[in-house]
């Protein structure tokens, strides 16, 4: 059985919600990617957490997402270099380029810290776009060449026949004209007439494509087709990122700087509240990013799916030569099977299938490859003419990821003290696993009883118990590539006291934070990259113990915080991965406990108060199995009595914990049983008092 690990607060998405698989709409797609703000312009800032490192790392995260599925990604700026850049400079590059879409990505700010949620911006103002514009003037369109403004008044000059006119503004109505085509929406190059045919010449794919006029749809409209599309996209991104829990705020038509000058679809995305608490701690977790970066992945790939399928009902699917991948991503030990399109039989072929650069595979046919490790796989192949005089005379080049299958790495229960008829929440976490995302089954006993049951892709579950005792989850977890019934299962128990002990057990609570005040508290796992204000308190944990030399702490997890995780864990013999879990934690505290009990114990006078702080006080009964600050004090009880031979007290009831309480039950002549209720409690503090 699993160990059951508990935390307190442990809400933690890990689910990646792509539920289907878009192979190749990305392909070729140029996008540009803007991380706001940089360098020496913070962005806002709130709780000591700035704006421009969040952006900075979804950023990052959604360019390795949409590389992966075959996109070229342009930065406005490295999110790494974190340089200031003007907004022109932005809008300068994108437009340089002319990319299918650019993003722009930044949090949001308010002077309440109630406001939250998420919203999108485009523009439906594009001044920049001519190439499409044309004015309404005296019944006639004509193609707008260039707009002025002269001694406060605006023009318009367009041009009409071959001779270049000046028109004031307000004069004329400024449309835009584009081709509707099976859905899809294209640039209107020019028109002509063949033969008694009329024509209509759009841009596709960069490249003119020539289409009879009455399979078309001319359109003119106050809006270019560019704004239009931003709009579409904008919509799909807020829906898809208010499944993550986020208030759902809108997509907004806003006159921003970055979304009026491109002159391609684009979007400014406000992806939460830097100033709403709730917000502000998805917003600094490592693993929400990479859940935000996957929803906007999801949300292009659904977007792009439809324009593809538009794409090839309006022209076809041209017969070229592709070298065909059954799959793009599949699990460890799962097959791919390569097959030839559109290439004739007397061309020269040959298949390649590199890993790290290196070939590890290939052929002259059509085949089969069962990759045996995990990680990102290219396909090349290399096409001539037999009688040829090059080494080949075609590449095409596909890619494709390989991932482990997914195992169930932890179980976590928040609170870590749950009572009847109150909220618990249950998170998996998972190791490994597809970028697709993976189903969790579960089941939820009480006894034999099951109580609650099913499947979800998040990674969460909630559910109030109605009664106190003891309970046993069970989880199943499966990726969504996997054609097992599941790929892991563990289980864990924990036990649910009554709402009467809860409230029984306040004062001491009150008392023990007193106690403890100064120690190291965290709600959830800490590792490197991460940011927050539990990150200085670690930190400053470190300084106290001698492990981390530095002057002032930061809210920053970096290399040399790592360094003195790992040392303190040496120290203290468990596992230097330089992660911050709850044993971790403890024994941080225990060593704080011992540094502040040095400095203030004076001369070794023990008086009644001394003596009621060394009597065994616990909340709930304790039996194998269980983990938790009141097995430490019960060992601690059991070691001063000489009925357990260990020497440093931890935080598992284990098999020698277990042993040491039946010896004292039977010596005391209580029902041997190991468990540790109020009569042997009772017992074990009536001998320390006699000790004292």
């Amino acid at each position: 059985m699993k160990i059951l690990k508990k935390i307190v607060a442990g809400l933690i998405f890990l689910s990646f919600n792509i539920n289907t698989v878009f192979a190749g709409v990305l392909s070729g797609k140029r996008i540009v990617i803007d991380p706001g703000h940089g360098g020496s312009d913070p962005g806002a800032v709130s709780g000591q957490v700035r704006e421009k490192d969040i952006n900075n790392s979804v950023a990052r995260k959604l360019a390795d997402l949409l590389k992966a599925e075959g996109a070229e990604v342009i930065f406005t700026r490295e999110p790494e270099k974190d340089i200031y850049i003007t907004l022109a400079d932005r809008v300068n590059i994108s437009n340089s380029i002319n990319p299918d879409l650019f993003i722009s990505i930044h949090n949001n700010a308010s002077i309440s810290s109630a406001a939250n949620g998420v919203e999108t911006y485009y523009s439906l103002v594009r001044p920049n776009i001519l190439s499409s514009k044309y004015a309404e003037y005296a019944g006639d369109r004509y193609p707008v060449l260039r707009e002025s403004r002269e001694n406060n008044i605006n023009y318009v000059y367009m041009l009409m026949g071959d001779e270049e006119i000046k028109v004031e503004k307000t004069k004329v109505k400024i449309v835009y004209k584009y081709v509707e085509y099976e859905g899809n929406k294209y640039e209107c190059l020019r028109e002509s007439r063949e033969n008694d045919i009329d024509y209509v010449y759009i841009l596709v794919n960069g490249k003119e494509v020539k289409v009879e006029k009455n399979k078309v749809k001319i359109v003119y409209s106050p809006n270019p087709w560019q704004a239009l599309e931003s709009k579409r996209i904008a919509e799909i991104i807020v829906n898809n990122l208010a499944s993550l829990g986020f208030k759902y705020r809108g997509a907004k038509d806003n006159n921003l700087y970055v979304t009026r000058n491109t002159t391609s679809p684009s979007v400014l995305l406000e992806l939460g509240f830097i100033t709403n608490p709730d917000d502000r701690q998805k917003l600094i977790d490592p693993i929400y990013q990479e859940s935000i970066a996957q929803k906007i992945l999801q949300s292009l790939l659904s977007y792009y799916e439809v324009y593809e399928n538009n794409k090839i009902k309006a022209f076809g699917m041209p017969e070229k030569p592709d070298l065909v991948l059954s799959r793009d991503k599949i699990l460890l030990g799962d097959s791919i099977d390569f097959t030839f399109k559109g290439i004739e039989d007397t061309l020269l072929k040959k298949v390649e299938i590199k890993y790290l650069d290196e070939v590890v595979a290939s052929s002259e046919a059509q085949f089969t490859f069962t990759p045996n490790k995990d990680g990102e796989f290219e396909a090349i192949l290399y096409l001539k003419s037999p009688d040829s005089v090059n080494e080949y005379d075609e590449v095409i080049s596909k890619k494709f990821n390989v991932y482990k299958y997914p195992t169930i790495k932890n179980i976590i229960l928040s609170p870590d003290n749950p009572t009847s008829k109150n909220n618990i929440t249950i998170s998996i976490e998972k190791e490994n696993g597809s970028l697709v995302g993976c189903d969790y089954t579960f089941e939820i006993y009480k006894g034999e009883r099951i109580i609650l049951s099913g499947t979800s892709d998040k990674n969460v579950i909630n559910f109030i118990p109605n009664e106190d005792g003891e309970y046993k989850v069970i989880i199943k977890l499966k990726d969504k590539l996997s054609k097992n019934e599941y790929d892991d299962i563990k289980e864990a128990s924990f036990i649910v006291r009554p709402e009467e002990a809860a409230s029984r057990g306040t004062n001491t609570q009150n008392q023990t934070t007193q106690v403890i005040n100064g120690m190291f508290k965290i709600n959830r796992v800490l590792k490197r990259g991460m940011i927050g204000e539990d990150v200085r308190e670690l930190q400053r944990a470190l300084i106290k113990l001698g492990y981390l030399k530095i002057s002032t702490p930061t809210i920053t997890f970096g290399p040399s915080t790592e360094t003195a995780v790992k040392a303190f864990q040496r120290a203290n013999r468990l596992n230097a991965d330089g992660i911050v879990g709850k044993t971790t934690a403890d024994i941080i505290n225990l060593n704080l406990a011992r540094l502040v009990n040095n400095t203030q114990v004076s001369r070794g006078s023990i008086n009644q108060n001394a003596t009621n702080n060394q009597l065994l006080k616990i909340t709930r009964v304790l039996k194998k199995g269980m983990t938790g600050e009141d097995v430490r004090e019960l060992q601690r009880a059991l070691i001063r009595l000489g009925y357990l031979k260990i020497s440093t007290p931890t935080i598992t009831f284990g098999p020698s914990t277990e042993a040491a309480v039946k010896a004292f039950q039977r010596a005391n002549r209580l029902n041997a049983d190991g468990i540790v209720g109020k009569t042997t409690v009772d017992k074990i503090n009536s001998l320390l008092k006699n000790r004292f």
